[in-house]
C-alpha cells in the first residue's frame, strides 16, 4: 500500500511540473497576443516577458502549496 501511495504522489508531482510549464507558456503567449494587438511587436515582446513571469509565479505558488501539504502529511504520519 505504501508503494502504491508513493507511486501516485510521484505521478502527481510530474503532472504538477507539466502544469507549471504549460501555465507559464500559455500566460506568456497570451501576453504576447495582447501586447501585439495593443501596441505592436515591441510591446508584444515586453508583455510576453511580463505575463510569462506572472504565469510562472502563480504556477509556482500553487506548486509550493501542494508540496507544503504533502510534506505536512509525511511529517504527520512519521510522528
Amino acid at each position: 500500500m505504501i508503494a502504491f501511495r508513493r507511486f501516485i504522489i510521484r505521478i502527481v508531482e510530474v503532472l504538477l511540473v507539466i502544469f507549471v510549464v504549460l501555465l507559464t507558456l500559455i500566460s506568456a503567449f497570451s501576453g504576447w497576443a495582447y501586447g501585439h494587438l495593443m501596441g505592436g511587436a515591441g510591446v508584444g515582446f515586453v508583455m510576453f516577458l511580463i505575463w510569462g513571469f506572472l504565469g510562472f509565479l502563480s504556477a509556482a505558488v500553487l506548486a509550493a502549496f501542494y508540496f507544503l501539504l504533502t510534506e505536512i502529511a509525511e511529517n504527520t504520519k512519521r510522528s
